[in-house]
């Protein structure tokens, strides 16, 4: 069942005790790498109704709030710094905050907010519990270590059998993708097979198309990262020493980034990569990627 909204909000219910719903983010704008519209999840655990990543919508939303006045939320979970988000209707409230006023319920987060919005909006007023990778939370919800190495805690719902991520997904015409990192190799796509383990039949993500099959979850792991690889992001920091493990492992130097990549540098080779980043920054350490990179290009025959 989908029902529609005004404004521009989309519930969705996906198995009974599981439904999203999804609104366009006030703080969008043209130049993001993330999609206008963004995923909230709400599924009953047990004795607990959690919700996930909420950005509450406005009160006419009833479909919404109808559903919290029947269950009302026990628990709230932010999975990453950047989902600490606003209610659709009060930029200088936090979702979070609100639903704590509103239903009594705990928080639980990284613990490690984006300090840009903390200076627009403020600090929670909520004491957010830190959420710890592999340690179960109230209700079984499972979660895991950030994939890419960051503050993400993605979430295994046992009793749906579902994968919940925040942003180490993402879904790009048509396809789920793994968003890129700087370990790509080394830890997004060790940690992501680990998940394989477990009997999960959907996945859900925030941004983009928000409901995938567990196949094709396989098939984002087959997939380069979006928007570039992880040579790309090494040669961009200027990081020789990343660089050099990334090419004796045997990274593709010729790899090019995303047509739609968002920050001005589509469709280019890691090489290429590294020259922008010097022409912007005039760090040292860009020219010895840069140098190091042509000479394994010429030995290759690349250049």
């Amino acid at each position: 069942m989908t029902q529609r909204i005004s404004p521009g909000v989309e519930v969705i219910d996906l198995a009974p005790g599981l439904w999203i719903w999804r609104l366009e983010h006030p703080a969008w704008s043209e130049g993001h790498d993330w999609q206008k519209v963004v995923t909230s999840v709400c599924v009953d655990a047990g004795d607990e109704r959690w919700v996930v990543d909420p950005l509450l919508p406005p009160e006419v939303a009833s479909e919404v709030w109808d559903r919290f006045a029947a269950g009302p939320p026990t628990a709230v979970a932010v999975l990453l710094a950047d989902h600490m988000r606003e209610t659709w209707s009060d930029r200088q409230t936090w979702s979070v905050d609100a639903l704590v006023r509103r239903y009594r319920c705990r928080a639980f987060g990284p613990n490690a907010f984006d300090p840009d919005m903390i200076d627009k909006v403020g600090p929670a007023e909520t004491d957010v519990q830190k959420i710890v990778p592999g340690r179960e939370l109230p209700g079984g919800l499972l979660p895991f270590r950030d994939p890419r190495g960051w503050h993400e805690t993605p979430l295994y719902l046992p009793q749906h059998k579902t994968l919940v991520f925040g942003d180490g997904l993402t879904e790009r015409a048509g396809s789920l993708r793994v968003w890129m990192s700087p370990t790509h190799e080394e830890r997004a796509l060790p940690d992501l097979h680990a998940m394989l383990d477990l009997p999960f039949e959907r996945v859900i993500i925030s941004h983009g198309e928000p409901v995938h099959t567990r196949e094709a979850f396989q098939q984002a792991l087959e997939r380069p990262p979006w928007p570039a690889s992880s040579l790309h992001i090494a040669a961009w920091r200027g990081d020789l020493e990343q660089v050099r493990k990334l090419v004796e492992w045997g990274a593709d130097l010729t790899a090019r980034s995303e047509p739609d990549e968002p920050y001005g540098n589509s469709d280019l080779t890691p090489l290429e990569w590294a020259v922008n980043a010097s022409r912007l920054r005039s760090e040292p350490t860009h020219d010895d990627v840069i140098a190091y990179l042509k000479s394994v290009m010429k030995a290759k025959g690349m250049a």
